[in-house]
């Protein structure tokens, strides 16, 4: 499988909120390594293990995110997408109402980050393994 934007995207339609797990798991058989969305500017990287960059402009727009981290509402939002209960769009919006500007995904050592507007951690889950 090869490290592509077409590839990635393939990757993303056909697996969502529960099936994160899977979706990195494909993500990882590319070659990714990070992939970082900052919903501040609907910027995403995606970084294989060959130093290649792929950035795109998310079609999502979020709105306005949260000045102060809302701790039991980025939970809610993620359960609520872990769980099929939203859609990845949803989630988005409800996460940065929260407050949460960001996130990185680093495949390596398979973790998922969330940070607050002044670059605080806010929240570092461990990725399942598909």
């Amino acid at each position: 499988m090869q490290f592509t934007l077409k590839a990635i995207q393939e990757a993303q339609m056909k697996y969502t909120g529960p099936d994160f797990p899977k979706l990195i798991r494909e993500f990882k058989a590319m070659g990714m390594v990070t992939n970082t969305y900052n919903l501040s500017n609907g910027q995403i990287q995606y970084v294989s293990n060959k130093g290649e960059h792929i950035d795109i402009k998310s079609e999502i727009t979020v709105g306005i995110i949260g000045e102060i981290y809302d701790e039991a509402a980025a939970l809610a939002a993620l359960k609520n997408n872990q769980t099929g209960k939203t859609d990845f769009i949803t989630f988005c919006k409800e996460i940065a109402e929260a407050g949460v500007y960001k996130w990185t995904s680093d495949l390596e050592i398979m973790t998922c980050s969330y940070y607050d507007h002044k670059e605080n951690t806010v929240i570092v889950e461990m990725i399942p393994s598909a």
